[in-house]
Parts: C-alpha cells; structure tokens; sequence
C-alpha cells in the first residue's frame, strides 16, 4: 500500500481532509472515500499517524506557523509522559507483587530524579512518595490533553477554507494561465503559491502608496 509521506508529495486537499476529518485513509495514494470502504489495521493506525505528525510538522515549518509548531509540542510532551507513566507504572507493580528489586534498577534507567528509587536506603517508604508521583504525572498528562484537544479545534477553526474558492483567487491574483487543481497540487507547492500571492500583495499595496 502506498502512501504520501510529505508535503512535497501530499496533495493539498487530501491534506486537510484529513486534518478536519482525522480520517487517514487520505493519505493512501489511490484511496477513494466515495467508493473505499477499506478500513485500517491498529498497525497502519499507529503508522499512518506518525506519518502525518511528520506531515504535519513540516507544514508548520514551512508556514511559520506558531500555534501549529505548540500544538505538536505539547503533543510530543503527552506523547513521552505517557509512555514514562505506563513504563514506571508497570515496573513498580512487577516490584509490588513479587518484591524483585531489580525491577526498581530499570525504574533508575530512565534517569528521571523525580522517579528515583535511592538502593541505599530503606525501599518501602520510598514506595508511597512514588505512587504520589506518579498519580501527579497522570494528572499532568490528563490536564495537557484537554488543552491539546482545544488547541486543536482551534488549529482547525484556523486552517479552515474553501479549497476551490481559494485556488480561484490566486489564479486570477497571480495571472495564471493555468488552472490550480487542490486534487493534484501538492501542500508544499499551495503554500509557495499562497506565499506569492501575498509578496504581489504587500508590493502593489507599496506601489500605491509611493503615488
């Protein structure tokens, strides 16, 4: 199965497709939502979506974007809580139940100080203050995705716009002789396109005021 893996390959309207519908069959080349009803694996889920975080990067690099490049920190921050809360989490159940105190060296690898397990000292009392830590850290992760999940109905609210009314504009803006498909024009290339526009823009709009 093929896929688009960039904004150098994505056409433009799959691309926001997908970002107003989360519907990542967008990114499959031949994918035909009127006549596809294929539906996708937890493995392609997992890949597609780090696929079009990739994709969704580099378009907020190449649009400056802020409000897109916080939105993917704070993801990337969920992202890596997650995974050190289910990796402790797990470790220190493993000690609970059967007492291995080797289990607490792996805990010690992830060299986080506010998880450490001192070996030196008396380990039982250690182990309430790191439940309490870790509860903390559920919180924290549970806070920050509620405020990813507005940014991101923000970033939508954002971006939103008429595909075809917009490729209009710049046609006639630009004086293309040509016509601008978002079906087959690529993310990166609508963006150069919209970029364009707005430098002929800015020098009309100098051009007048110097008369």
């Amino acid at each position: 199965m093929k896929i688009y893996k960039s904004c150098e390959t994505l056409p433009v309207r799959r691309f926001f497709k997908v970002f107003e519908t989360d519907d990542l069959r967008y990114l499959i080349v031949d994918f035909d939502n009127e006549n596809d009803d294929k539906a996708l694996t937890e493995k392609q889920l997992v890949e597609f979506s780090r696929v079009f975080e990739d994709i969704y990067f580099e378009y907020s690099e190449i649009t400056h974007n802020h409000k897109l490049r916080s939105t993917l920190k704070k993801q990337f921050l969920i992202e890596e809580w997650s995974l050190l809360y289910t990796m402790i989490s797990s470790f220190l159940n493993l000690y609970i139940e059967h007492g291995n105190v080797e289990v607490l060296v792996l805990i010690n690898n992830f060299n986080e100080k506010s998880y450490r397990i001192d070996l030196e000292k008396p380990i039982k009392p250690q182990i309430p203050r790191l439940i309490q830590r870790l509860k903390g850290l559920k919180n924290k992760i549970k806070i920050f995705k509620i405020k990813l999940s507005k940014s991101m109905e923000t970033n939508k609210e954002d971006v939103k716009m008429d595909l075809d009314r917009d490729a209009l504009y710049l046609e006639r803006n630009l004086e293309l002789k040509r016509e601008i498909d978002p079906d087959t024009t690529t993310v990166s290339k609508w963006v150069k396109l919209i970029q364009m526009s707005k430098e002929k823009h800015k020098s009309h709009a100098a051009n007048s005021n110097r008369k």
